[in-house]
Order: structure tokens, then sequence, then C-alpha cells
């Protein structure tokens, strides 16, 4: 409440919903961590309750799979008996803390694997289609199916009400299984299970029914539903609302969880930086404008994450899902409801949130390569239990941080953070390091909310920021430091250090190409008609991509690789990617090609299979995406990475401790730098311990 005013802001009232009440108006979405496997883990619930006492008042628990034919190695079964004393142990903890919990109940249907954790197995469907997850076919249900699978969720339901959750949340969305029954995109049956809305949603209805009736009517029960398939063949927003009404005729839904989208357009399901933050606020409003008596929970409808609280008082929803920014910021409930109503932007500013930025690297591309969900601006999302609260330190030290990146910025502000006495050192004008370019790529401007946070965190700190200063192995001795963090970054080379593989018979590009820095830094005077040789392949080479085509006529990217950007894919938004670079009329991609010679103007490429030229002419520039090379200090040849006590000879006189970290050791992803700056902090306030 406010001092001036005592309004209560309205993300601070409870919320009934069937038989239990939400302390607040703050939650999280199912999502997928992998901190489990088939049963609950400890692990799981330290992630919980972190967040519960950062204020968030509901979470939903989620894949939990129905049937075996579902399961998924790093998921729960929420079929198996003994699923029910290791939830029961999670959802107690939950409650310790006055915040409360839903399960999800799910199969994937058609986006399972076919092989599954106990070996081979059929993937079932409505019918007999190519996964868009896999590109497996399916088998399509019968009858004796259907009637497995719905048995499967009712007793699901029913060992999720004895380990002590607070409802269910059945998952007829993302293009799983019960979304497949409903979606013409993927239900081409005949019989009594398709064709009209009524067939449809039979089994649906089905499900409905029996986990009804196994937990009964005290039992909190709703629906994750999609709100818009956004497909010019699929279901648009009313005809979902149809679908919703016809659910609701059928059993007792308390609360509807809507999403959007499918594994067809998987951009949807899982929205990334080029996605707008609000970008499913219409559909929301429109499905709670046509069910007002139950709690519809707002997903994608806040403006930014600082203006949460007007989803709730302006009637767009009953409850704000915050899912990705609670994994960034565990304390993000508390910072909101300690808001006043109205306080907007500038509340959110002071009490320092910290953004997710929304790259889907962390969390989603690491769980699609079958890792621990982590986060690109939180490293300790799921390691709660080993990595504490750090204690201020004893002895404050004296530690330079050399370079303004994101790994130098965040080192000096967890440094400062844990109370010594720290000094920033940047050669240019401005902080952000290579973020200062990566924030202009288009659809990437997210990236804008870690440099500011890191600059107001700095001050916050009290970080002494000193630009303009070149920093050198003598002038670093001078400061007579405790210890010295490297993170001087890397560099876009025009040539390659490639030992092996690379996009240039030969190995080194001849003279000629542009570097890609230089080449995104000043787009407009590359010409209207470029090459661009990428033998890099990584998220880096798509934005210089995407930073330089709406510059150009005609792009024609080589790449050795049998693919264009194989390292794409993990953070599921390749499918948008393809989509944007097909979008434009002049872009043109030969995989598996490397380069002969280049010429002014031409460029001889050649076929690594076949070996058949090509020359590409009429070329007005080539740039060259090579791996960015580390960027080292003068004298200070030999990179210390974190965990390291004691450096080599060549640094040692320099300052006891010298560490490097982030691309300065070896160039990889802000996750990467972000993740060294934090070790860092937690191994110096180790060493400091037990030295005592």
């Amino acid at each position: 409440m406010t001092a001036s005013t005592g309004i209560r802001s309205p993300l601070a009232q409870p919320l009934r919903i069937g038989a239990m009440t939400v302390p607040n108006r703050i939650m999280q979405t199912a999502h997928s961590k992998q901190y489990s496997d088939r049963v609950e883990s400890d692990r799981e619930t330290a992630y919980y309750v972190r967040r519960a006492r950062g204020g968030c008042g509901l979470f939903v628990a989620g894949n939990h799979f129905v049937h075996p034919s579902g399961s998924i190695r790093g998921f729960q079964d929420a079929f198996r008996p003994e699923s029910v004393p290791a939830a029961k142990k999670m959802t107690d903890a939950v409650h310790d803390t006055g915040a409360k919990i839903l399960v999800q109940l799910n199969h994937h249907g058609a986006q399972a694997q076919p092989d599954g954790p106990d070996g081979p197995r059929a993937v079932y469907a409505p019918s007999r289609i190519l996964s868009p997850s896999t590109a497996h076919a399916t088998r399509e249900m019968d009858r004796a199916d259907i009637a497995a699978f719905a048995e499967g969720w009712a007793t699901s339901a029913a060992h999720a009400r004895d380990a002590g959750f607070d409802g269910v949340e059945i998952h007829m969305a993302h293009g799983y299984l019960l979304h497949q029954f409903l979606s013409p995109l993927y239900n081409a049956r005949t019989d009594g299970y398709g064709g009209d809305l009524e067939g449809r949603t039979r089994f649906p209805r089905e499900v409905l029914r029996a986990v009804r009736a196994r937990v009964g009517e005290d039992f909190t029960v709703g629906i994750r539903i999609v709100a818009n398939e956004f497909h010019a063949d699929g279901l648009d927003g009313a005809a979902m609302r149809e679908i919703i009404a016809l659910l609701r005729a059928e059993a007792r839904i308390d609360f509807l969880d809507l999403a959007a989208g499918g594994y067809h357009n998987v951009h949807y399901v899982f929205p990334s930086s080029p996605m707008p933050f609000a970008w499913l606020r219409d559909d929301v409003a429109a499905v709670k404008a046509a069910n007002p008596d139950i709690a519809v929970f707002g997903v994608g409808a806040a403006l930014s994450v600082e203006e949460a609280e007007e989803v709730v008082r302006d009637g767009l929803a009953d409850m704000v899902a915050l899912t990705r920014a609670q994994i960034a910021d565990p304390d993000l409930g508390l910072k909101l409801l300690g808001g006043t109503e109205g306080a907007g932007a500038a509340g959110g500013a002071a009490s320092g949130i910290r953004h997710c930025i929304r790259l889907n690297q962390g969390c989603l591309g690491r769980g699609s390569r079958g890792l621990p969900m982590s986060c690109t601006v939180n490293p300790l999302a799921g390691r709660e239990r080993e990595r504490g609260e750090r204690p201020r330190a004893a002895r404050p030290q004296r530690w330079i941080v050399v370079g303004a990146g994101p790994a130098g910025m965040r080192a000096a502000v967890e440094l400062a953070t844990d109370g010594h006495s720290v000094t920033l050192l940047e050669r240019g004008t401005e902080p952000g390091g290579q973020l200062r370019l990566a924030r202009r790529v288009p659809g990437r401007e997210s990236i804008g909310l870690l440099v500011e946070d890191l600059v107001r965190d700095l001050a916050i700190a009290g970080v002494d920021v000193r630009f303009g200063v070149e920093a050198t192995a003598p002038s670093l001795r001078t400061e007579r430091a405790d210890g010295i963090v490297i993170a001087t970054g890397a560099v876009a080379p025009a040539t390659t250090s490639l030992a092996l593989g690379g996009a240039y018979d030969g190995g080194v590009p001849p003279e000629g190409t542009i570097d890609a820095v230089t080449a995104a830094s000043h787009p407009g005077s590359l010409g209207r008609r470029i090459a661009v040789i990428d033998a890099d392949g990584t998220a880096y080479a798509t934005g210089i991509v995407l930073s330089l085509l709406p510059h150009v006529d005609e792009l024609e990217l080589v790449t050795p690789f049998e693919t264009a950007f194989p390292h794409i894919g993990a953070g599921y938004d390749r499918p948008l990617l393809l989509e944007r670079l097909g979008a434009h009329p002049g872009f043109r991609r030969r995989a598996a090609h490397r380069v002969r010679t280049i010429e002014p103007g031409a460029v001889t490429v050649a076929d690594t299979l076949g070996g058949e030229t090509t020359i590409l002419g009429g070329l007005d520039a080539v740039v060259a995406i090579e791996p960015r090379a580390s960027v080292a200090i003068t004298g200070m040849t030999d990179a210390v990475a974190p965990g390291i006590a004691a450096p080599p000879a060549s640094v040692a006189s320099v300052a006891p401790r010298v560490v490097t970290i982030g691309d300065a050791f070896a160039p990889r992803t802000i996750d990467a730098a972000i993740f060294d700056a934090v070790e860092l902090a937690y191994d110096v306030a180790g060493l400091a311990a037990l030295r005592g």
C-alpha cells in the first residue's frame, strides 16, 4: 500500500479458483525444467520454493505424463503410484510458503519421440500424420487407445489429489494430444472423434468427464488451451471460444490457462525475442469477455513486466502469467507486489527487476538438448540448493575488472554487492561490449534490457566505472589490486584460426573480405548485392545476416555446413528465423559449399560433395563470418579460468589473483559470460571462507 493513496495493487488481491484461493495474482505456468526424472526431486522443490518466497502466488507443475507411451526422460510420470509421496514432499514445501500449486497432466501425442526411456514405442495421434516436431509417422488411435488414455488422465488426477496438489490442469494446447483432436490441422478422422466440432471435442470432453468423476466437485480442475492457432487452415479465436463453450458444457471447468499456436508454428508456443511482449493480449481479452464467471490466466497479455498489474486492473485476465520472467528474477513477485498501483515502469526500475531477455538459450535451448533448464541472466536457476546466498565479505578486497561487456559488468556487480571495492575499466566510451551491436539486430532489441539492467546494477553496487582506459600489464600492476578480472571479450576476425574445417580452400580467406562486425556496424556501405561466407553457424552468424538483410537487394549465403546455420534450433526459434529469411526476396543460400577464390566482384564456390564450381558474380562486397577470437591484454597472454587460485608466472606479478572470464577466455554465448561472472563471485567468497 502507498502512504499517499493507500491503494493496493490489483496483483496483491487473492483469487478464488474452484476449491482453492490463491494469495495473489502472479503465477508461473508449466514449463519444462528437466530437474526430475519420473517423480519429483529435491531440485524441483527448491526451484519452486525459491520463487514462492519471492512472491509468486500460483505455480503449475508440468509436463506430467498420463500414460507410459508419453514418458520422457527428465520429466515426471503422473500415472505412477510412486509419484504420490515424492510430489507430496514438494507440495508441502510450497504450501509452507503460502503459495498454491497445480499440476499439468499431458500426453504429447504426435510430438512424442518413438524411442522412449524404456524402449521403442508407437507414437499416437488422432490421425496418421508426420509429426511436425519429429517427422515420424504416427499411429491413428483406435477406441481402445482412447479409452486407455482417458483412464490415464483420471488415474493421474487422483494421484495428484493424493499428492497434495491444489488442482489439475488438463493440457489441451501446444499441439499435444488433446489439442491434436481439437484441431483440423491434425484430426482427419471420419468417425465420431473427428469431423465437426462435436466430434473433434469428443475425446477432450471424455477426459474432462473422467477426471471430474475421479476427483469430485471439491477439487480444482482447469484446462490449458490455445486461444488461437494462428494458421490459415487452423482454428481462429472465434472457433476456439466456441470449443471452450462446448467443453464447459460437458463438465465444470474452474480456470482457463491460455496459449497459442502449436508445433506447426512453434514460435507461438515458445515466443522468443522477435515476438512482441503482448503477443496474445487481444485473444486473452476476448476469452475473458466470453467467460466472465471463471478464472482466466493471462499469458502473453502484459505490455511489459512492469505493467503487469494493468492486465488484472483492466479486466483482461484474472491472473498474470510471468513464467520466464520469474526464471530470470525469482524475486519478481515481491518487486511487483511491493510497488504501488499505477507505479508502472518507474516502480519496476526502482525495485531492480532483472529482466528476461527472451533469447530462449538457457531455458528452452538447454532443455531441447536434454539438459536441465538454466537462464541467460540468472545462472542460479535450478541450482538453488548448490548456490545459496553469499555472505558479505568479512575482509573486503580491491578488484579491477577490465572490459564492460556482459561478463565484466556482471562480475563487477557481483563482487561489489559482496562488499569488495571494484573498479571497472573500459577502453570504449560506453558499456555493453558486443551487446551494443547485438541489440541492434532486428528482433533482438530485448538485449537492450540486459545492458540497462547491468548499468543500473553497477550504479546501485557502487562500482567505479572508468571509460576511455586502455589496460596494460604495467598499468594494472600500478593499481596494486588483490584481484584482476580480464573480461576483454572477443573480436570478429577477417581470417580464420581454425585448424580443421572452415569455409575456404587453403584454410585462410584471401584478401577482399570484410569482417562481420565491421559489416554489421555499417550495413549501408556494403552495396546492394553481397555474399556472406559463414563458417560459424551460430546465433552470432544469424544476427549478422539479419542485420545486413534490410540494407541489400540480394544476399547470397555460402556455408560449408550441410544446412544454413546448423547450430540454430535448440531454442525453438529456427522456424521463425527461416520464415524471416524467406520473406526477403533476395536471400539465397548455398549449403555444403566452400570458397575457392575471391576476386573483385566475384566469388568462386565449390560443392563439397560433388566438387562442381559456381561463380557468384556482380558482388559489391564479401562478408566473412568467422568464429570470434579472444582479446588479450598486452603483456598478459595467459588466460586463467575461475577456480584457479594461482596464476602462472606471466601474470603473477600483476596481482595475487588474475582471472579470465567470458569471451576473453573462450568465445561463447551471453549465457557463458554471465555464468562465468557469477561463478567467479562464488569462487572468491569460497576462498575467503577457507582462509578464514
